[in-house]
């Protein structure tokens, strides 16, 4: 069965917009439980892969947590930079 658009007066639609980053979270958490439990559990393995690979290789770990702030570091500076863009 199609869905149809929602109207342009659909005080609805804006909504959704309207809401922040961790609003949205909640409510696709709510939405879709199974979700957040496969997301949190595949975060659980990977923190348990860096941990056995630190105690095995701690050099290579090392460099696997500069590589990962290094990305979060960028995104974070690409997230700041594009809002002040669009404010």
């Amino acid at each position: 069965m199609a869905r149809s658009e929602p109207s342009a007066d659909d005080p609805d639609e804006d909504t959704f917009a309207a809401l922040t980053l961790k609003e949205r979270i909640v409510v696709a958490t709510a939405q879709d439980p199974s979700k957040a439990i496969v997301v949190i559990l595949l975060g659980l393995f990977a923190l348990t892969f860096l941990v056995a690979l630190s105690l095995v290789f701690p050099v290579v770990a090392g460099l696997f947590v500069l590589g990962t702030l290094l990305v979060v570091v960028l995104a974070v500076g690409g997230y700041v930079v594009l809002t002040r863009l669009d404010g």
